[in-house]
């Protein structure tokens, strides 16, 4: 009988695991080419949609330069902005080119508000050029795995001659390592600030992650976006004891693009 076979099928899927209970609930329908969630306890997969296509990352890329400052430079060192870091293009905080600013404003306005100015900033801190910074940078994506990713740039900007790419696997790994540092979770959560820099010149500084001003708030992460990447995202769970870390390349629908692949990638860790 109908209902016999159905009640079976419950059954069985209560003692399944992850990936059999995954296969019998409806995937999301996402507009992004490519996207994954993972475990982040262990780093099993337990949803992926083209995860090995190369794609550009956009500035999902800071996540990358975030981790190599907070491993090479204090909190509370003073960074001296270049008239190089200034001229990059938007997104920028607008930074004042002589002005010296500590580190971690620095930080939050590149993960925070994506300012380009501030990741080129660093990277020159870190490196004394962006280009030496860039070495740095993929030295660290081959030791963590990345190994379908290449950096050309701090910032994740679109260049016409050198071209950057990543999967949603590789920013996965990153991201997994990323936030065991709980400074940069900290700064992910940060919806809006406003830095300050020797000049005195007050700077607001607003998330670009509008899920921070959605109920819940369940999604902490890094966006992106250029012409030629479209929208990107890699983030992870709101909560203190997070259980995914998931990513999206080339959306059309980012917002909703990450808020089923969040709701399903929790769905199906909790079954795990």
């Amino acid at each position: 009988m109908a209902w016999v076979s159905l009640f079976l099928t419950v059954v069985l899927l209560i003692d399944a695991p992850a990936s059999v209970f995954a296969q019998a609930l409806r995937a999301p329908v996402l507009s992004a080419k490519s996207a994954i969630v993972i475990n982040l306890d262990n780093g099993g997969v337990l949803y992926s949609k083209n995860p090995e296509l190369r794609l550009p990352p956009a500035s999902t890329t800071k996540v990358m330069t975030a981790v190599l400052v907070l491993e090479n430079l204090p909190l509370d060192k003073e960074v001296l902005i270049s008239s190089r870091a200034t001229g990059v293009a938007p997104s920028k905080a607008g930074l004042t080119v002589n002005a010296s600013y500590k580190v971690s404003d620095l930080l939050i306005a590149t993960l925070v508000s994506s300012s380009n100015d501030a990741a080129v900033s660093l990277a020159e801190a870190v490196a004394g050029s962006e280009d030496a910074f860039v070495k740095l940078m993929n030295a660290k994506a081959e030791s963590l795995g990345m190994d379908n990713t290449l950096f050309v740039n701090a910032t994740g900007l679109t260049e016409r001659r050198r071209h950057q790419y990543s999967t949603v696997t590789d920013l996965t790994r990153l991201m997994r390592y990323a936030v065991k540092d709980k400074r940069i979770d900290r700064i992910l959560g940060i919806q809006i600030t406003t830095i300050q820099g020797s000049d005195g010149k007050t700077i607001f500084i607003k998330s670009h992650n509008k899920m921070l001003w959605r109920a819940p708030r369940f999604v902490k992460g890094k966006t992106g976006w250029t012409f030629a990447s479209r929208h990107t995202f890699v983030g992870t769970d709101y909560a203190a004891d997070k259980k995914i870390v998931f990513a999206l390349l080339s959306s059309k629908k980012p917002w909703i693009d990450i808020k089923r692949l969040a709701t399903f990638g929790l769905l199906l860790k909790n079954r795990s």
